[in-house]
Formats: C-alpha cells, structure tokens, sequence
C-alpha cells in the first residue's frame, strides 16, 4: 500500500521570489516618495514666489499714471521670501497700446533659486 503525504506550505523558491518581487515594490515606493517629496518643495517655492508677485503687483499699480509712462519702479531688487534662496523682485510700467495711453500694463517678476526660476504676474490698470 502507498502512502501519500502532502506538506502545506511554501518552497524555499517560492518564499525567494516572494521576497525578490516585495524589494521591487518597496525600491519603486520609496523613488515615487522622494519624487513627490522634490516636486512638492519646488511647488511650494514657486507658490511662494507667485504671492510675492501678486502683493508687489498689488503695490505698485496705483503708481500708473494717466496718461500712461514706461517706468521701472524696482529692478532686481533682492528680498527676502521664506523658502527661497536668491530672490530678487521686478516691477514695470509699460504702456501697451500705443493708439490709448489710458490703460498701463504692471508686471511683476519673481527671479528666485539655482538654478533661476521665474514668476511673472501681470494685470492691466485703467485710469
């Protein structure tokens, strides 16, 4: 009479390529981690700077005269912004149209980081 005996349980195989297959998931893990963790610094960074274009935009359109002047009330004017390195902040007066010199065009640059990065924000004043 033959006798059968069956064990449960896995292979030393098995268990090897288990393991093998959970390090390939955990290396790609850990790389889409610190993807995210660089990408949202940077996101952050740049939002940073896009608010601080915004306030001097803010700022300095009620200095557009009517009839319309090209001037530049600051040029590369180094700040101070949190989580930025090397910022430096632009504001320009330009008249756009040259048919109506009641509407001026304010701009507001952002240079921030190394390697340079910019913001630029920029809105149209009637007066």
């Amino acid at each position: 009479m033959k006798k059968n005996s069956y064990q449960s349980g896995f292979t030393t195989v098995e268990l090897l390529v288990t393991l093998f297959i959970a390090a390939i998931f955990l290396v790609a893990g850990y790389q889409l981690y610190t993807i995210v963790v660089k990408d949202s610094g940077e996101t952050r960074a740049k939002a940073n700077a896009s608010n601080v274009a915004y306030d001097y935009l803010q700022r300095y359109k009620s200095t557009a005269t009517n009839p319309c002047v090209v001037q530049t009330p600051l040029s590369d004017q180094p700040i101070t912004v949190l989580n930025i390195s090397n910022a430096t902040v632009t504001v320009a007066i330009t008249c756009p149209y040259s048919s109506t010199n009641s509407i001026s065009k304010v701009t507001a640059t952002v240079k921030y980081n190394t390697p340079q990065q910019v913001v630029t924000n920029a809105t149209y004043v009637t007066l």
